[in-house]
C-alpha cells in the first residue's frame, strides 16, 4: 500500500463497505425473515479488515486500540455465524460483538475528542458516535431475540445508524487527506 496516511484511508472505507453490506443484510432479514448470513459475513470480516488495517496506520495507542477492539467485536459475530453453536450462544456472541464495537467506537471516539478543533473532527466525532449508537441498538436488539421477542426492525435500524455513522468517518478522513495533498 502508498503512505500510512493512505491506509487510514483505505481502512476506513472497508469498515463503510462492511457496515453497509451488514445494514443490507440485516434490512432483507427485517423485511423477508430470510436469515441470509452470508452478508452480514462479508460485511463484519470488511469491518474486522478495515479496523485492522486503520490500527496498523494509527500513530496513537488509543486510536490503535479503539480499531483492535471493534476488530475483536468483528470477530466476535463472525464466530457466532461461523460456529456450530446454539441459537443462545450465538446471540449471547452478537451482543458481545457489538458491545465490543461499541467500545472501540467510545475509545476512538476519546481520542478525535482530544485533537484538535477542526471542522473534519467534528464529522469524525458524529460518526463515531453514530457507530457506537448503532451498535449499542444491535446489542439491545440481539438482547430482545434472546428472550423471543421480535427485534429485526430494531436490528437494521442499529445497523443503518452504524452504516451512516461509518460512512460519515470514511468521508471526514478523506476530506482530511484531500487538504493534506
Amino acid at each position: 500500500m502508498g503512505s500510512k496516511n493512505d491506509q487510514t484511508l483505505i481502512g476506513s472505507w472497508i469498515v463503510a463497505a462492511g457496515t453497509v453490506a451488514s445494514a443490507v443484510n440485516a434490512s432483507i432479514h427485517a423485511n423477508t425473515g430470510d436469515d441470509g448470513e452470508g452478508l452480514d459475513l462479508i460485511g463484519n470480516t470488511l469491518q474486522a479488515t478495515g479496523n485492522g488495517v486503520v490500527a496498523n496506520d494509527s500513530d496513537s495507542i488509543l486510536s490503535a486500540s479503539g480499531n483492535i477492539i471493534q476488530a475483536a467485536g468483528n470477530s466476535t459475530i463472525i464466530y457466532s455465524i461461523l460456529g456450530d453453536l446454539d441459537r443462545s450462544t450465538g446471540l449471547n456472541l452478537v451482543i458481545k460483538g457489538n458491545l465490543l464495537q461499541a467500545l472501540g467506537g467510545v475509545v476512538g471516539f476519546s481520542e478525535t475528542y482530544e485533537a484538535d478543533p477542526s471542522l473534519t473532527n467534528v464529522y469524525k466525532l458524529n460518526g463515531d458516535l453514530l457507530q457506537v449508537v448503532g451498535n449499542s441498538i444491535q446489542a439491545i436488539a440481539a438482547g430482545r431475540e434472546l428472550k423471543e421477542m421480535d427485534a429485526s426492525h430494531f436490528s437494521a435500524l442499529g445497523s443503518w445508524i452504524q452504516a451512516i455513522g461509518a460512512i460519515i468517518v470514511a468521508l471526514a478522513i478523506t476530506k482530511q487527506e484531500r487538504s493534506r495533498a
